[in-house]
C-alpha cells in the first residue's frame, strides 16, 4: 500500500492552495514587520548620532565665539606674552615640573577647550 500525497478531490485541492495562499501572505505580514523593525532600529540610531553631532556643533560653535572674543585674545596676550595693563603688577608663579600626561582621548579642540 503506497502512500498517495497527489489530493483526490477538488475540496482537497483547494485546502492545499488555501494553506499555499496563507502561508505567502503570513511569510509576507513577518518579512514586512522584521523590515519594519530593522528600519526603525537604523531610524533610532541615526537620531542619537544627530543628536551627538549636533551638541559637537553647538560646543564647536561656542569654542569658536569664544576664541573670535577680545576676551581670548587678552587672555593669550597675557598668557603667551605676558602682557600687563599699567596698573597691575605682575606676577610668576614657579611650579615644580608636572609629570607628563598623555592625553589621547578626544580630538583636539576637546584637549585645548576642556569642557
Amino acid at each position: 500500500m503506497a502512500l498517495s500525497v497527489i489530493p483526490r478531490t477538488r475540496s482537497q485541492l483547494l485546502f492545499i492552495a488555501c494553506l499555499a495562499v496563507a502561508g505567502y501572505f503570513g511569510y509576507a505580514a513577518v518579512s514586512g514587520w522584521y523590515e519594519n523593525h530593522q528600519l526603525a532600529e537604523q531610524r533610532d540610531q541615526a537620531e542619537r548620532k544627530l543628536a551627538a553631532l549636533e551638541e559637537k556643533r553647538d560646543y564647536l560653535d561656542g569654542v569658536r565665539d569664544y576664541v573670535e572674543s577680545d576676551d581670548f585674545v587678552e587672555q593669550q596676550a597675557r598668557r603667551e606674552l605676558g602682557y600687563v595693563y599699567p596698573d597691575e603688577t605682575p606676577v610668576v608663579v614657579i611650579s615644580p615640573p608636572m609629570e607628563e600626561q598623555r592625553l589621547t582621548a578626544g580630538d583636539w579642540w576637546e584637549r585645548l577647550f576642556p569642557r
